[in-house]
């Protein structure tokens, strides 16, 4: 039986149109004729029943969802795959021992992906193949997420491409990259790509993962990852977003940590129109340290959202929110960070800071820092700024005979930089770096001076 729709005054109902497109791409779908079809109509139901988020959901104040709400995307088809030149192998890592899934509008492409791999118990797959081989349970899959987010239940019923990730206790993965490139080809289309991290007790990973936004793309992409890490486990993250300025991406990182586990995951988004980072961490044991950095560098009419919620429901473990934005044009940036500090999570360490570069008069932030506690032993602490660069420091720079353009590239670059030099992958690291230089004013200065 069909759930009641949300009340409207919270949630916008999809559009009709959803229903015959969902029908007629049910048979087309990764999983078709198995388990997974029954649990992707259950999904789509949920969709249908709770929507998108409406004008007075106060975590998507800032998010000009309108667009997205009221348009029917389609997924995109195998004769929309368009076939991309050498230039996506840019993007790639270039040794033998990382495995890399790349995706091109949705669909995997063969000759630069590796196969189902299956070593030492270590599982790393397309979606499509995991389903095939029976390496993954199709409910677990694609079914979860949060109850009220129609993101979700729209990724569930669709999902077309994505990745399955689990490492046994004790092993050490082989370094995996994501690569997800969007092409122009499209209007009206969308993607939703699918990722399940499973890292066992005393198991670690690393996972590079790429987003690229091609000249024009208007494909719409809503990623839903899900991540577990176990005891004594560590996961190393990397996200990031490059490219035109251009496309709509929508993603959701949950991830449940256990006892002494470690996670650290950067971002950056250095690409697309419309972007919307989504992190939910749980971190459900004693002695976890996750840290969570994050850059956005933004300009034209860009506009990027970073929402976090670290929910720390037991005693003696540490987070940290480490996020900044440079903002250029008529760029929006939204920052919501949310500490939660449960009651008998006693001992928690807890700190978030959000750091705003405003290098235009036309340029707008929206921050909003949160601690909600319910124990009173714990170290929390919380700030935003957003502001100018420091005439002084330019003062300074001009007086050592640099030019106005180079020292604000090179103020802005180092005020930048302090991120991204968290990345764990050196390739990902020169990519986003070459990216900010390619876009700030007098860039290439700056880079002859790198070399």
């Amino acid at each position: 039986m069909m759930t009641e729709r949300a009340p409207r005054n919270r949630n916008m109902t999809p559009p009709e149109a959803y229903a015959g497109i969902f029908a007629e791409a049910l048979a087309t779908l990764p999983g078709a004729d198995t388990q997974a079809e029954a649990v992707r109509k259950v999904e789509f139901e949920k969709f249908e029943a709770v929507g998108f988020p409406g004008p007075k959901v106060e975590d998507w104040k800032y998010s000009p969802l309108g667009p997205i709400a009221k348009t029917a995307f389609r997924p995109t088809t195998a004769s929309d795959h368009q076939r991309i030149d050498s230039t996506i192998d840019d993007y790639l890592i270039g040794d033998d021992e990382t495995a890399k899934l790349v995706f091109v509008d949705g669909k995997i492409d063969r000759e630069r992906s590796s196969r189902l791999i299956h070593v030492g118990g270590v599982t790393i797959g397309a979606l499509d193949d995991a389903l095939a081989a029976g390496a993954v349970d199709a409910e677990a899959l694609l079914a979860g997420g949060d109850q009220d987010r129609g993101f979700d239940a729209l990724n569930g019923a669709f999902a077309d491409c994505g990745a399955v990730i689990k490492v046994p206790e004790g092993q050490t993965s082989a370094p995996v990259q994501l690569v997800f490139f969007s092409s122009g080809a499209h209007r009206d289309a969308m993607i939703n790509p699918r990722i399940l991290i499973d890292v066992g007790n005393g198991a670690s990973l690393d996972l590079a993962e790429t987003h690229v936004f091609g000249a024009g793309s208007e494909l719409f992409t809503n990623l839903v990852t899900r991540c577990w890490v176990g005891k004594d486990a560590t996961v190393r993250h990397d996200r990031l977003q490059i490219g035109d300025v251009s496309g709509r991406f929508i993603g959701r990182f949950y991830t449940a940590l256990d006892d002494r586990a470690k996670l650290r995951q950067t971002l950056a988004t250095l690409g697309g129109g419309f972007v919307r980072n989504e992190i939910a961490a749980s971190l459900n044991g004693s002695d976890i340290e996750a840290q969570f950095n994050g850059l956005y560098l933004t300009r034209t009419n860009q506009h990027v959202d970073n929402v976090l919620k670290i929910d720390h429901t037991a005693a003696n473990s540490e987070s940290d929110q480490y996020y900044k934005g440079v903002l250029d044009g008529r760029a929006q940036a939204a920052f919501a960070g949310k500490i939660h500090v449960h009651q008998a999570a006693q001992k928690t360490n807890a700190y978030q800071t959000n750091s705003n570069l405003l290098l235009s008069p036309d340029a707008e932030i929206n921050t909003k820092p949160e601690l909600e506690i319910y124990a009173d032993d714990v170290k929390c602490s919380h700030g935003a700024t957003a502001g100018e660069l420091d005439e002084r420091e330019l003062f300074y720079l001009r007086s050592r005979g640099l030019d106005p353009e180079t020292s604000r590239t090179m103020l802005t670059f180092a005020f930048a930089d302090e991120v991204l030099e968290r990345f764990f992958s050196p390739h990902l690291l020169e990519q986003a770096k070459r990216e900010m230089l390619r876009w700030l004013p007098g860039g290439e200065v700056l880079a002859n001076m790198e070399d």
